[in-house]
């Protein structure tokens, strides 16, 4: 498997994850939202990451190493993203936690349930840009084939 190929693997899970979490909205389980949020985001910048070649750790937070894709030629409308981008997965990863095991400090479903709308659109946002940058990166990469093939 090639980069792109593992890239666009990771971005589909990202997606089901991104799936589960507008089921769940619909449900109102706003802890669930929010784990499923959280793991959206991360499998989303996990698949840049992959897709430029960049190894990162295998934990849930990869914000740091995610800010690294600024030294890479990376389409400008995707570059002025990143931050924001990476500042969203280490809000979710701080609350995701929480919406994990609440159970234990008595929290409740819908402790979550404002951050579930907060975090909703940007969440959208960052799933929709990741797979724009995806497959623009794969219609570059078939038309170099192409070129290759003539």
């Amino acid at each position: 498997m090639n980069n792109l190929e593992t890239s666009q693997g990771a971005m589909r899970r990202g997606s089901s994850w991104y799936q589960g979490a507008i089921r769940a909205f619909e449900d109102e389980r706003w802890d669930d939202v929010i784990f499923s949020f959280q793991m959206s985001v991360e499998l989303a910048l996990k698949a840049i990451l992959i897709l430029f070649g960049i190894e990162y750790p295998k934990k849930h937070d990869v914000s740091k190493i995610y800010l690294s894709l600024k030294k890479h030629s990376i389409p400008k409308w995707f570059l002025e993203k990143i931050d924001f981008q990476a500042h969203i997965l280490e809000d979710l990863i701080k609350i995701k936690g929480i919406a994990a095991y609440g159970y234990v400090k008595g929290i409740t479903k819908d402790h979550f349930k404002d951050d579930a709308f907060k975090y909703k659109e940007p969440v959208k946002e960052i799933i929709d840009e990741c797979k724009k940058l995806i497959i623009e990166f794969s219609k570059k990469h078939k038309e170099g084939e192409n070129q290759e093939i003539s």
